[in-house]
């Protein structure tokens, strides 16, 4: 190996390492860009009303945080006291399934039902799980030091990055080659678009879950309706897994009361889910990207995996810019423009399967 590929190497390693070392605050800036461009959306037609753009700034950015504030004052407080009566209500669902589980004994061999050991220990341990995660959770986004660090940083970034938008995008486009720059800047639009729908479709796939869940447990008679339409449609964010993770509470509930509440439950559930992914997202939603089920899924547990939690929120935006790069620079630019060369200059005879070449042929 040359000396210059020598250094080139270890460079291209040390690299990779300051990268990994910088991680968190390579995803919190990829956090600003997302954010400032599905921002800069609702700045610039603000601005069609005839609004100066800083003024059209200060509204989106003080609209972002009031919605924020007022989830934090008003909604928050009550869903944290419903969850804690959740808590409080899984001991009396054991107790519940316990009695089920004696009534099934009489109809079912025991020799097809193992017999449940220490019940008292695990409702007890269950509670005390729940209550620990929760705090956590809560300690996490209310007294973390770094968290309010990470975000007041996003949010100047942000307030930056829609200040000036373009010198950011024109810089950005000096890294690459003169006669490349156009395409790069299609490139950048097709990626504004996709980060523009993911948000879109997102928010929509939220709102309508966390109220149409609200409103039907409210309607059937399923206690703490509000705390449990609110964990419907908070993750709702994480597509496939989300919606499933959201309606196990309700129907445990459910269930709780009585089995045939808990079945129109699961059907309610069922219900609102096909409508919102057949029917009403396609109707509002027309531009937002499309990823197949298996690359989502995958695309989480991957980035959930490296990069924690951070990296599990923002594994689909990062998707959604991917998929353009991939699409228009590797397929477009590389693969569907290559050519294929001659191997060799002299032509080489045709041979059958497993037939030896001879002498004269190379």
């Amino acid at each position: 190996m040359k000396f210059g590929n020598l250094i080139g190497a270890i460079a291209f390693i040390v690299s990779l390492i300051i990268l990994w070392e910088i991680k968190t605050v390579l995803l919190l800036v990829f956090a600003a860009i997302a954010f400032a461009t599905v921002l800069n959306r609702m700045v610039c037609r603000l601005q069609r009303s005839r609004l100066n753009r800083g003024f059209a700034i200060a509204l989106t950015i003080s609209l972002l945080i009031a919605i924020v504030g007022l989830f934090f004052v008003l909604i928050f407080p009550r869903v944290f006291a419903q969850f804690q009566e959740l808590l409080e209500l899984l001991p009396q669902a054991l107790t519940q399934l316990r009695q089920w589980y004696q009534w099934v004994q009489n109809f079912i061999p025991n020799q097809l039902i193992e017999d449940i050991q220490n019940i008292d220990f695990l409702i007890e341990r269950i509670r005390n799980v729940g209550l620990s995660w929760f705090g956590g959770f809560f300690n996490i986004f209310s007294n973390s030091l770094d968290f309010v660090l990470n975000l007041l940083l996003v949010l100047v970034l942000i307030v930056m990055l829609l200040a000036n938008p373009t010198l950011y995008r024109e810089g950005f486009m000096l890294l690459f080659p003169a006669f490349y720059r156009r395409r790069v800047d299609e490139i950048l639009q097709g990626c504004e678009h996709n980060l523009v729908g993911w948000a879109v479709g997102r928010i929509f796939n939220m709102v309508f879950i966390g109220v149409a869940s609200a409103l039907g447990l409210w309607v059937i008679g399923i206690p703490l309706a509000l705390v449990n339409g609110m964990i419907s449609g908070l993750v709702t964010y994480i597509p496939n897994i989300g919606p499933i993770v959201g309606s196990i509470p309700p129907i445990a509930l459910a269930f709780l009361d009585s089995p045939v509440k808990g079945v129109i439950v699961i059907v309610f559930y069922l219900f609102i889910e096909q409508l919102e992914g057949l029917v009403l997202t396609p109707m509002v939603m027309e531009n937002e990207i499309s990823l197949p089920p298996a690359v989502t899924l995958t695309s989480m547990l991957i980035f959930s995996q490296f990069f924690g939690l951070l990296g599990l929120f923002l594994a689909l935006p990062i998707v959604a810019v991917l998929q353009v790069w991939l699409k228009e620079v590797l397929v477009k630019d590389v693969m569907n423009k290559w050519t294929r060369h001659e191997v060799y200059s002299a032509p080489v005879k045709d041979t059958l399967p497993g037939e030896p070449l001879t002498d004269s042929e190379p």
